[in-house]
């Protein structure tokens, strides 16, 4: 069975609070964003709909700002 979480993928975070969303290996504490202490969502795609890459939208709803930092 094929590995679709590699070590080198890094997941998209989103912020609970602003819905900014970026690309890092762990949410940050502070929001670049909104510079708010906020909780952050995994909203990667792990399932086969959306093709085990990128951002699973059914999570993420509509993004618009998407960062790699």
């Amino acid at each position: 069975m094929e590995n679709h979480t590699g070590s080198e993928a890094q997941p998209y975070w989103k912020c609970k609070g602003c819905g900014y969303t970026l690309k890092l290996s762990a949410p940050p504490d502070i929001c670049p964003s909104c510079r708010e202490k906020c909780e952050f969502a995994d909203v990667t795609c792990y399932t086969p709909e959306c093709g085990f890459k990128g951002i699973d939208h059914r999570l993420a709803g509509q993004q618009e700002d998407i960062r790699k930092q």
